[in-house]
């Protein structure tokens, strides 16, 4: 496949990746929305809000039974599976006023999304030249960082005018689309041994780990940064309601300058391209992030305090396209869904143990000292990550 710098936009397959992509990226933001809303329309408080989210990362934990199973049976039908699974359990709220109800069906969406998730990424590489890959991942990591500012808006406004039901529809509307895009894209079946054992292939996928150095630093790197920065997710309300007195079009200015950081942090990626090595790259975007942050924290004013957010925005934006695009080249085709399965789930983990002690960082030192100290961690976290990847064994000669 042609790698040329303009190659990626003649390629139909892409485009079509993309599109589909963009509008459901959109369509879930537009259902969280709407999903919170009627939570709290239910329960009347927070604590049920929060038990939706963990509700939504409990599946995640199998991420390593359908990372065999991304790598065994055809991708693409796994694909428009979870886009069409999703579009009737999404549906399947229009009809449910029960809040146990509407957990069983949020766990369930998670589940389809966790079969997703793994494998579009390790897909990327069949539907991509290999000189591609890089711009690729930026324009689906600045599409995803673009859905996150403009999602939450449009759902917000469709809940507001047509109600909870209509946004609902709407994301399984972009369900549909997508699984119509995807069943377009041809996709290779990789996996050669159909008699391996499920738990051998599994298994199989956790050997390669271990001795792949680069890919197993990189899923270290990714856990212990997410953990170190998600953090001050929990703190965010905060610096902009206490610390700055900036009210809640300051918090919703903050989240949405991180957003507009992560796009141009994936547009800068795209345009340097092939031309610079990804791994220093890589290094490099979690030590400013690690700056930015404790920058946030040391700032005097509220712009400031902005600036250095759309500075941990870009970082994170170079953190994502240069992880997914470090394992999709040093890992072999056959085995990308279940090293995917396995970083999507450390990010899960990490999530899961960040925001809880974020929370008590936060009422114990407040929002500026929990973000101070979430610099200096995700400094440690690269350091750690960068020491790993230095002495770590390996058994794969592509890793040397």
């Amino acid at each position: 496949m042609n790698s040329g710098g303009d190659s990626l936009l003649r390629n139909d397959r892409f485009l079509r990746l993309w599109v589909g992509q963009g509008i459901s990226f959109v369509g879930d933001f537009v259902s969280t929305v709407a999903l919170v809303i009627l939570v709290v329309e239910l329960s009347g408080n927070a604590t049920a809000v929060g038990g939706l989210l963990v509700v939504r990362l409990i599946p995640t934990l199998a991420s390593p039974l359908v990372g065999v199973l991304a790598d065994r049976l055809d991708r693409r039908a796994i694909l428009v599976a979870s886009d069409l699974a999703r579009a009737v359990l999404i549906l399947g709220a229009v009809f449910t006023r029960d809040l146990f109800a509407l957990y069983a069906l949020v766990f369930l969406i998670g589940l389809a999304r966790t079969f997703f998730n793994p494998t579009i990424r390790a897909a990327f590489p069949s539907v991509v030249g290999e000189g591609d890959l890089t711009r690729a991942n930026s324009l689906i990591s600045a599409t995803f960082s673009i859905s996150i500012t403009v999602g939450p808006a449009l759902g917000g406004l469709l809940v507001a005018t047509a109600g909870v039901d209509a946004a609902f529809v709407a994301d399984a509307v972009t369900y549909l689309i997508s699984a119509a895009v995807l069943s377009r894209i041809p996709l290779p079946h990789l996996q050669e041994s159909e008699d391996e054992g499920f738990v051998r292939e599994m298994r199989s996928g956790f050997g390669y780990l271990a001795g792949a150095r680069i890919p197993l630093a990189i899923l270290v790197g990714a856990f212990l940064v997410q953990l170190a920065t998600e953090a001050t997710v929990p703190a965010e309300v905060f610096l902009a309601k206490e610390s700055f007195n900036a009210g809640d079009a300051g918090y919703g200015l903050l989240v949405s300058l991180w957003g507009v950081g992560m796009v141009a942090g994936s547009a800068l990626t795209a345009v340097l391209g092939d031309r610079v090595n990804l791994i220093p790259l890589y290094f490099l975007g979690i030590f400013v992030w690690a700056l930015a942050l404790a920058g946030a924290g040391l700032s005097s004013t509220f712009i400031l305090a902005l600036g250095t957010l759309v500075v941990a925005g870009v970082s994170n934006g170079i953190d994502n396209v240069a992880t997914d695009t470090i394992l999709q080249k040093r890992v072999p085709a056959a085995l990308l869904g279940r090293v995917f399965s396995a970083r999507f789930l450390s990010y899960s983990a990490a999530e899961a143990l960040a925001y809880p002690t974020g929370g008590l960082i936060v009422d114990a030192v407040g929002p500026r000292s929990t973000y101070l100290l979430a610099g200096v961690a995700t400094a440690v976290a690269g350091l750690v990550t960068l020491i790993f990847l230095t002495v770590a064994p390996t058994r794969n000669a592509q890793d040397r």
